[in-house]
């Protein structure tokens, strides 16, 4: 047996494992921190400016971009015909129809409640990619995703007698179960495509869904009145939360899978909740915090019990010892 050969095998493994793996979850909080950051900067300003003519002002930017910089990267434009269907559906569930109930639903709502609502999307996910047979979604991970969820209610004041389910949150919901397919979808498309020639073709077709509305409202706004502290947020809404976040999800769903990544997207309320009590001076209750607590734990035993079959745990907790 040539046990020491066999272990510098095993630690020349875990040195270039263990790197990437640390990357792509440093990437995945990075995607997290801008998103938390995009809800509180998109509420304000839409405060003041019409929420379509927001959109697709940053559409309007951000498709160019984004062709420029998949071909700055080297990544080559193409579409296969047999993926038009899908890349169609990736287009409106991460970008168009998305951002009609997203922003909309932010307009109506608190950056918190956007936040907390938003993250529902990974049990969208495990439930679609279950149905559909691409993951296996082991009853560990179910645990985890229930127990975020009733987080996320206690959050929202369900057992405090403090529950507003505003217009606002129901549109929000909508975009979360919208989202939750573009991570589906997304993640059958990587193989051909690179995350930035992905995210350069469907927000392409997100932008072609966003004018029926967005024209509209960007032609009856007085683009002269807006004041300066909308521009530098409209801004940040252009290059962060999309261009330079997207192409890291679609990194992360390419290493981890779809089901696994969308568990980030617990941690996005609670980064809300974080950054907004020095950015808005924001005061939390009692019971939101414990609710930030709980829907953090839920992400956190989703993952860590997400191959974990509880039912074989009980079956084995019930068998007799052999003697």
């Amino acid at each position: 047996m040539n046990t020491g050969a066999e272990s510098k095998v095993t630690i020349a493994k875990l040195r270039r494992i263990v790197p990437r793996r640390l990357l792509v979850y440093l990437s995945l909080i990075y995607v997290v921190i801008a998103w938390a950051l995009n809800t509180i900067v998109a509420k304000q300003a839409v405060a003041e400016m019409n929420p379509l003519a927001f959109t697709f002002l940053r559409f309007l930017a951000m498709t160019p971009l984004a062709f420029g910089l998949a071909r700055a990267s080297g990544s080559r434009i193409h579409i296969e015909r047999r993926d038009l269907p899908a890349l169609l559906a990736c287009g409106a569930c991460g970008f168009g129809v998305y951002q009609y109930f997203w922003i909309i639903g932010l307009a109506h709502t608190t950056p918190f409640a956007s936040a907390l609502l938003g993250a529902t999307a990974p049990i969208f996910t495990l439930a679609i990619v279950a149905m559909l047979g691409h993951e296996r979604v082991r009853s560990g991970r179910w645990l985890g995703a229930a127990i975020a969820i009733a987080g996320i209610a206690i959050f929202e004041g369900a057992l405090s007698g403090n529950a507003a389910f505003r217009l606002g949150d129901v549109l929000t919901l909508m975009a979360a179960i919208i989202f939750s397919v573009y991570n589906v979808v997304s993640a059958r498309l990587l193989g051909r495509y690179t995350p930035l020639e992905l995210l350069a073709i469907t927000m392409a077709v997100g932008a072609v869904i966003l004018m029926p509305g967005g024209v509209p409202a960007l032609l009856h706004t007085n683009l002269a009145a807006v004041s300066w502290d909308v521009w530098w947020r409209l801004l940040y809404a252009i290059v962060f939360p999309v261009l330079l976040t997207y192409p890291v999800w679609s990194y992360g769903i390419s290493q981890l899978g779809a089901g696994k990544t969308s568990i980030f997207s617990f941690l996005v309320p609670i980064v809300t909740g974080a950054l907004s009590v020095p950015l808005t001076h924001a005061a939390f209750a009692g019971y939101q915090l414990v609710g930030g607590a709980i829907t953090l734990a839920g992400m956190i035993l989703s993952y860590t019990l997400g191959r974990t079959s509880l039912t074989a745990l009980w079956a084995q907790r019930t068998l007799p010892l052999e003697r």
